[in-house]
Parts: C-alpha cells; structure tokens; sequence
C-alpha cells in the first residue's frame, strides 16, 4: 500500500540541519516561507520510472513535542515506501532520535503507537 504521505519527528536538530538532509533527498528544495517555528517548501523527487519530477510541499514544524520537530512530506511520490524508511533514513544522515507512526496513518486513524529509532536501535512506544 502507497501511503498518502510522510511524516516523520526528529529530536533536537536545527532547522538549517534539517534544510541540509533535506538537500540531499529531493531532486530541488525551493524556500516558500520560513520563520522560527515553521519552515515551508516546494520540493520534487526525481521519478526514475518516467523521467518526470512532480513537485509538492514539505512542512517542517520546529519542537512541536518533547523538542522534536515535525518533518511533513506531501505527497505519496518518495523514495521511501514508509515512514518507517524515511524515519530510518533521517537518523542514518542526522544521527538523532526520530519518530513516526508505527503504521501508515490514514484519516481517522489513532497514532497511539510510535516507532522510536535512535542510536540504542529501534523500539515501540507510546508517546503521550
């Protein structure tokens, strides 16, 4: 199953940290605002299967909970089948807690489980 997007959290990173692995995983990152505790984007993934790259939005919320920042990526086009796969890869380049939804949340869905990854490996929490 395709999810409708991802999200992901990620413990104590500057938004410029969090700008630069963005950097690295889409094709453009273009700046649509920013200010301290929110930063938007205009973004595309390359698409290999058709040569096409279809922008969309990233929404980055800074310490939204127990100092992690919310990282939105809008649309279901990602390198990433999960946001298990896109939380794994952000703790590979940004070396720092992250969470996400322990399954794919869709509309109507309670996230009452959380995949928690950091340097000890990974585990499911609750986060309240």
């Amino acid at each position: 199953m395709i999810q409708s997007d991802i999200e992901i959290y990620i413990k104590s990173v500057s938004p410029d940290a969090i700008k630069a692995w963005l950097e690295t995983v889409t094709a453009s990152l273009d700046v649509q605002s920013s200010n301290p505790k929110r930063q938007a984007y205009w973004a595309t993934f390359a698409d290999s299967a058709e040569g096409q790259q279809k922008e969309f939005e990233i929404i980055v919320l800074n310490k939204v909970q127990s100092n992690f920042s919310s990282i939105w990526f809008n649309t279901k086009n990602t390198p990433w089948t999960s946001d298990k796969a896109c939380a794994q890869a952000a703790f590979s380049h940004l070396k720092s807690a992250v969470r996400c939804v322990v399954s794919g949340w869709q509309e109507g869905d309670s996230p009452d489980q959380w995949l928690h990854i950091d340097e000890n490996g990974e585990e499911i929490i609750d986060w309240l």
